[in-house]
């Protein structure tokens, strides 16, 4: 692999005047569009803890406990901060627009400026591919747009880290080390993506390995500094992480899905969907990962077909995603639609850097490649969630923006008809794997491994 200063194919659309008007046009009708939909009544579970920490930040009250930074990173007080700022100006009653207006603004800036500039490593962008991926973005997250959550930001620091390697400085890289501990510490389950990062610095573009470690570790300096303080331990994580990831890793190896419920309150908030076949097999549940790892190495096959429903099923959003509501016509076509756009996407992607094999440079692509499967492996190994999947739904809109962009005609060559058909029966499998590991639902926010045994 080879770092260099420009695309193999000069993408000459990112840096022209007009093409940044356009960003800024769709990116000022995508937030207004987006900031029309209704405020949340109230904020819940994690979406309350982190507006919870901004709102403490501003004034008085515990930081600690109100945004739970025993469990939450120390820099998540800061996502929404502007939001807070908003509602201790002009009141309470206003705190869910706020939060709306800036989760609608982080949004059109992923689907107007990081996804095209990622497209941008494979082909120069167009108007085509920014409204592409402007209005699918929009269209997937729109959900996302009223809870005060995490992913958002996370993904966009992901997708930063990627677009700033691609420039080859020391302090693009340093700014990427920033970037990288800044999601890191906001969401942990980043860790997977990350290290496909640092493994692909290893291997193709070694200078930037020191200036991207120590950016990472600045960005973790809050982090250790507040540990600390309150906790008299040195650690770059939070202290409650080790028993979030011993909790993590035990229902990783039974549970194929797992939602918060909303709308409905004579329902449990927590609903887990079980796979009676690896709940039976197990004695105990892991620990660690390590015990996960030997977990799915001693019960092979059965735990690929467990991998490969979580993933489908992690790809099964509802229209109301992250969330889940009862709307099962309406979250079933926008699960296929979820599903389709990763799937196609990601084949895309694949395709062309395969194509550019022998072409300089192929770090770029090859990274996001990187972070694509990094991605897939942080579904395996967690107790997943439909938000968990955000990363790997956005890079599949890059590659389908590419798809629009190329236009959409009949494959003339036999090679072109089999990645067609590759992809068509790898989005059936991965859309019933989805299907079948969601027929055995309990509901319930820790389900015992006997319960699930028995579904």
């Amino acid at each position: 692999m080879q770092l260099s200063t420009a695309p193999a194919h000069a993408p000459a659309g990112p840096t022209s005047t007009g093409l940044w008007r356009l960003q800024v046009l769709v990116g000022g009708v995508l937030t207004a569009v987006l900031a029309l939909r209704p405020p949340a009544p109230v904020f819940l579970y994690d979406a309350k803890a982190y507006l919870g920490g901004a709102v403490a930040l501003l004034g008085p009250g515990g930081l600690v406990e109100g945004g739970g930074l025993t469990l939450r990173g120390a820099l998540t007080p800061l996502m929404y901060l502007p939001a807070a700022a908003v509602a201790r100006l002009l009141g309470d009653d206003v705190a869910g627009a706020a939060v709306i207006a800036q989760n609608a603004l982080v949004i059109a800036v992923i689907g107007v400026v990081l996804i095209p500039r990622l497209v941008a490593l494979w082909r120069p962008v167009t108007p085509t591919v920014v409204l592409t991926s402007a209005v699918t973005t929009g269209v997937l997250l729109s959900g996302f747009v009223t809870q005060p959550l995490s992913d958002l930001w996370a993904v966009a620091l992901l997708l930063t880290v990627v677009v700033l390697l691609d420039r080859p400085t020391r302090w693009t890289w340093l700014v990427a080390g920033l970037a990288a501990g800044a999601a890191f510490n906001i969401r942990p389950a980043t860790v997977l993506p990350l290290a496909a990062v640092g493994l692909a610095l290893v291997v193709g573009c070694r200078p930037a390995v020191p200036w991207f470690l120590l950016g990472g570790a600045a960005a973790l300096v809050p982090q250790v500094l507040l540990n600390r303080w309150e906790r008299a331990i040195w650690a770059p994580w939070p202290e409650m992480t080790p028993w979030l990831t011993e909790l993590q890793t035990s229902f990783a190896s039974f549970v194929v899905r797992y939602d918060t419920v909303v709308g409905d309150p004579t329902r449990s908030p927590g609903l887990a969907f079980c796979s009676p076949g690896m709940a039976g097999a197990i004695d105990t549940p892991p620990s660690s990962p390590g015990e996960l790892a030997g977990v799915y190495l001693t019960h092979l096959p059965q735990s690929l077909v467990f991998a490969v429903q979580k993933i489908g099923a992690a790809l099964h959003w509802p229209v109301s995603a992250p969330y889940l509501t009862d709307a099962p016509v309406v979250n079933a076509v926008f699960s296929v639609l979820v599903t389709a756009v990763t799937a196609v996407g990601a084949a895309v992607l694949l395709r062309r850097t395969i194509q550019r094999r022998g072409a300089a440079p192929l770090f770029g692509p090859v990274l996001v490649l990187m972070v694509w499967a990094g991605s897939l492996l942080s579904l395996v190994t967690s107790a997943t969630e439909t938000r968990f999947a955000v990363a790997l739904v956005l890079l599949g809109v890059a590659g389908c923006a590419v798809l629009v962009d190329d236009g959409l005609r009949r494959p003339r060559t036999r090679a072109a008809r089999g990645w067609v058909a590759g992809t068509v029966v790898v989005l059936a499998v991965v859309f019933a794997a989805g299907v079948s590991g969601m027929q055995h639902p309990y509901e319930g926010s820790q389900p015992p491994i006997e319960a699930c045994a028995a579904r």
